[in-house]
């Protein structure tokens, strides 16, 4: 465990807002998934951080009050080759992770796998890409490594609000006005994936983050309603807009 001072983190965020508008929205949800982890990581761990960003990374380490871990990046913006003419930067969705096997205590991928589904030249949507990422994810982890993916959760009380309202059930839906996400995740999708990998020890919860865009309090008024139309009570993974998922691989591979 690392100690973790979320308030300076958040500051630190705070202070990139005015200049990066996206840390107006996504600073807290980085600074609460950031600190979520830390209680999990050693002083000389090595973090691989994939579709993460410089400022990001600034903030989350801005919160390390002691020792702060190797934080490694790689993103869209990552380049893999250099020709006389144009350079290759990283895919995730198509390219092998620039890094040995085992090499890295733990592999964070934030706010990201909801954007590596790929659109086929005859317009339909596939997995591939997602699926092929974590597999790259896992094979950098060392064995005992951690896992940590967060994104949007289409199946919540707010999910079911849009239904309700015609809308489509996602987060961040597109529509004729507004860029928005192919699909996202139910957190079955998401364990579904981590035991694709060969990732176990699942850990799965939800937390608030895009509610800047949404009344949460009314959200949560269709709870009842919503258990009632199932007939069961929420899952913890269930509750809210954001799902976050801890899986370890395995410290020996079963034969």
């Amino acid at each position: 465990m690392l100690p973790f001072d979320s308030p300076r983190a958040l500051a630190y965020a705070a202070a990139l807002a005015p200049d990066f508008d996206y840390f107006t929205i996504a600073g807290p949800r980085i600074v609460m998934s950031a600190c979520n982890l830390a209680m999990r990581l050693g002083p000389q761990d090595r973090v691989l951080d994939v579709g993460g960003f410089k400022q990001a990374r600034d903030a989350v380490l801005a919160g390390f009050t002691e020792s702060a871990p190797d934080w490694r990046i790689i993103n869209g913006e990552t380049p893999l080759s250099a020709g006389a003419d144009t350079a290759h930067y990283f895919d995730a969705r198509t390219d092998r992770l620039p890094f040995d096997d085992s090499s890295f205590d733990a592999v964070v991928c934030w706010e990201t796998v909801e954007h590596l589904f790929t659109v086929r030249a005859d317009g339909v949507v596939s997995w591939d890409g997602v699926v092929f990422a974590c597999q790259e994810m896992a094979r950098v982890l060392k064995p005992g490594g951690i896992w940590q993916v967060t994104t949007t959760n289409r199946f919540c009380p707010r999910t079911y609000w849009c239904f309700k309202n015609g809308l489509a059930p996602m987060v961040n839906a597109p529509t004729i006005s507004h860029m928005g996400h192919i699909f996202e995740f139910a957190g079955q999708d998401l364990m579904t994936l981590a035991g694709h990998a060969g990732l176990t020890d699942l850990d799965l919860d939800s937390f608030n983050a895009y509610n800047m865009h949404f009344d949460a309090e009314r959200a949560q008024q269709l709870v009842p309603e919503m258990e009632t139309m199932l007939g069961r009570v929420l899952l913890r993974h269930e509750w809210y807009d954001t799902l976050q998922l801890f899986a370890l691989k395995p410290r020996h591979q079963s034969a």
